[in-house]
């Protein structure tokens, strides 16, 4: 680097060492809760990251500086007398959290990939800065319903005030740039905003100051090419998965963040691939919630995101190999239905087994696994739908066989749910696999 940029870093360093007892200092004289604190210098640090663009002409000096903050932030954390001192601003809260460590390599990467489009740096880092929080104090003072997100709490005036100034964080800046006209900055600031919000909401200790920037980042990227009509579709389709997921939620055993996260890989599989694509894991979901109503399950269960993670190893595969041409629709479209009817399988047996139902003969389970997930996609086949018979055939023994191994590796998981989860993914996704048989 130059004497300038090694200057320019120092500069920035020191600013933002000074500001750290400075505002420990403002807020013992005013009283503040530690999520003030905490989120004044979130606040600092981020405005004083969107002028990067203005002075760093390249990522180099960046980089520099996101390790040198770093491993300032770790020392904070490690060192018992700092941690208690001056970096009591950013650990007063009790919670664990990873976010400062975390916010100085997201925004190098998100100024990296930028490669010097300064309107493509500043939204991501402004929705991080600004819009977390906001979201944060709106929650910490008025939130009073709360829904589950990991180890901790998200609330929902704190998600409502997040979209709302992650939504001015995205419009503005697009239209005053003159980027785009006024509708399109509408369309990408609804879509865009939505989305983080929904990752904020699941995301738990600081682990929001890494999802957020780089999914925001490379969300833009993607909706900036749409035209009107491309980007309304997708707005539309996220509008109709979270009214699913509002509607559903009452008698889900989900919890919010899991929700969240649920449209998230509803909204993954209908743009990535096409809108196909979220049939079957949508009639998982609609079965789910038919299922814990009947049986009056809601309270008797508390799941969290490793069942949306266990669907996400059935389904994206499939998802991301149809979008990169590295097979064809139709056999992508096959597979994440032969992958929900294998999960819905499993699933109704487990719910069987619970209620004492089950014996060793899954195959009511399997039918109703293909008959409910398993057709919504494969109807699309129609008229030829005979160049499913094999594959078809193949993966339906297939959903008997996982479904009774999952029955006989249930009772070694009882502790380990979340292993059984990853383990019932990755069984959905073997009894999909002759999926690739499937000719274009």
């Amino acid at each position: 680097m130059t004497a300038a940029e090694w200057l320019t870093v120092a500069g920035v360093i020191s600013g933002l060492t000074a500001a750290l007892p400075l505002i420990r200092s403002l807020a013992t004289r005013l009283d503040a809760s530690p999520e003030v604190a905490r989120k004044s210098v979130h606040v600092t640090m981020g405005l004083a990251c969107l002028a990067f663009p203005w002075i760093f002409p390249r990522p180099l000096p960046v980089w520099v500086l996101a390790g040198w903050a770093t491993l300032l932030l770790a020392v904070l954390r490690f060192v018992p007398a700092l941690r208690s001192g001056v970096g009591s601003t950013l650990h007063g809260i009790k919670r664990l959290s990873y976010g400062e460590v975390l916010f100085a390599p997201s925004v190098a990467a998100v100024f990296h990939g930028a490669d010097g489009d300064a309107l493509a740096y500043v939204i991501p880092i402004a929705i991080l800065t600004v819009a977390d929080a906001a979201g944060a104090l709106a929650g910490t003072r008025w939130g009073r319903r709360r829904y589950g997100c990991g180890e901790g709490f998200k609330t929902l005036v704190g998600s409502a005030w997040f979209l709302a100034t992650a939504f001015l964080c995205v419009f503005l800046p697009l239209f005053l740039s003159g980027k785009t006209d006024a509708v399109h900055a509408l369309w990408i600031a609804l879509i865009l905003a939505t989305l983080a919000m929904m990752a904020e909401g699941i995301s738990d200790r600081g682990f929001d100051n890494l999802v957020v920037p780089l999914g925001s980042f490379f969300v833009l990227q993607r909706l900036l090419p749409l035209d009107g009509a491309a980007l309304s579709g997708r707005f539309v389709v996220l509008a109709l998965l979270f009214a699913l997921v509002v509607w559903g939620s009452r008698w889900s055993t989900l919890n919010g963040a899991s929700l969240l996260a649920g449209v998230l890989l509803g909204y993954g599989c209908a743009v990535i691939a096409d809108w196909r694509f979220v049939l079957p894991p949508a009639a998982v979901f609609v079965c789910h919630v038919v299922t814990t109503r009947r049986h009056h399950l809601t309270k008797v269960f508390a799941h969290r995101l490793d069942v949306v993670l266990s669907h996400a190893i059935g389904c994206m595969p499939w998802v991301l190999l149809a979008a990169t041409g590295v097979i064809s629709m139709d056999a992508g479209l096959a597979g994440i239905s032969f992958a929900m009817a294998a999960q819905l399988s499993m699933l109704d047996a487990s719910t069987l087994s619970w209620l004492g139902h089950f014996s060793a003969k899954p195959l009511r389970s399997t039918l109703k696994g293909w008959l409910i997930a398993g057709l919504p996609g494969l109807l699309w086949f129609y008229p030829d739908i005979g160049r499913l018979r094999d594959a078809a055939g193949i993966s339906i023994i297939a959903t008997i066989g996982v479904t009774m191994l999952l029955h006989r590796l249930r009772p070694g998981y009882r502790d380990r749910p979340t292993e059984l989860w990853v383990i019932q993914g990755f069984l959905a996704l073997a009894a999909s696999l002759s999926a690739f048989f499937i000719q274009p």
